[in-house]
């Protein structure tokens, strides 16, 4: 139970991300830099599940039996900024529905049986723990270049050409209606060199080239629920807050320079952007 429990999402998008972020009203210290004992209001948050069944039927437990202790509630927090277990419930459909549909299911008791613990939530990174994750995909991908040889590719016969296109394990070409080869998914390809190594076999080395653009490159962020644990834009402003505050400390480090100012925690113009459940990518 304790791995699963570990791993359950929770919302967290005002934990803070550097030191500027934190204080009384503002995010969260990390465990093993905070000046309280055995935890405190600043750098964790404890929850509670007690389940009982008293029913003849299987229970499933979920995370929407999981309650908050309050034993370490911060003053001045409010509601949109409390650390909470994700996804939230589902308004719009009956509350059996969404259990079952939507309910992260720790366990399932048998009539008369009783779970209770007590968690403790504390902040981390996931250099630290892949549970620290707050995305769900992270990965970027440079630009695909490939170049065919219509020239060469038309010596080959159809069971040639059929062959070369099903080389491809993306299957990044495919035939046209006349029968000649043409790239269908340029943005599947994943640099394999597959169809190269095809082309070489048939005594075409000429025939179609693979490489990478390395002035462009997309990258994909890919939130875990509508609600978070952070939605996916605001993931990727707090990488580029964090990197632009290490660059502060080495400038201070190495050319003295205080540091006066910081990328602020929200922009000052509202970005309009994807949706708070959908991916942020880009060039």
């Amino acid at each position: 139970l304790a791995p699963r429990r570990g791993l359950l999402p929770l919302k967290s998008h005002y934990v803070g991300d550097i030191p500027p972020d934190f204080g009384p009203s503002r995010g969260f210290n990390e465990y093993k830099d905070c000046n309280c004992f055995d935890g405190c209001g600043y750098c964790t948050c404890e929850f509670e599940l007690d389940v009982v069944n008293p029913e003849n039927k299987i229970m499933n437990v979920t995370h929407f039996d999981i309650t908050e202790t309050k034993k370490y509630k911060r003053e001045g927090w409010t509601e949109e900024q409390e650390v909470k277990p994700l996804p939230f419930r589902d308004e719009t459909v009956d509350e059996i529905e969404d259990r079952r549909e939507n309910g992260v299911l720790i366990a399932k008791l048998k009539k008369d049986q009783h779970l209770r613990m007590i968690c403790q939530a504390r902040k981390g990174i996931p250099k630290y723990h892949a549970k620290y994750m707050p995305t769900a995909t992270t990965i970027y991908q440079y630009q695909p270049e490939i170049k065919l040889r219509d020239d060469l590719t038309e010596q080959l016969s159809l069971d040639d050409k059929i062959d070369f296109v099903q080389s491809c394990p993306r299957k990044v070409f495919d035939l046209d209606i006349e029968d000649k080869v043409y790239v269908k998914n340029l943005m599947d390809c994943h640099f394999c060199d597959e169809c190269v190594a095809k082309a070489k076999v048939f005594g075409k080395r000429e025939m179609v080239k693979v490489r990478m653009d390395p002035s462009k490159f997309y990258f994909t962020v890919e939130s875990v629920t509508p609600n978070g644990p952070r939605s996916a834009i605001d993931v990727v402003r707090a990488g580029l807050r964090i990197l632009d505050y290490k660059f502060s400390l080495f400038l201070r480090d190495a050319y003295g320079d205080e540091i006066k100012e910081h990328l602020p925690l929200e922009p000052k113009t509202k970005f309009r952007g994807p949706a708070p459940g959908a991916s942020a990518s880009g060039l």
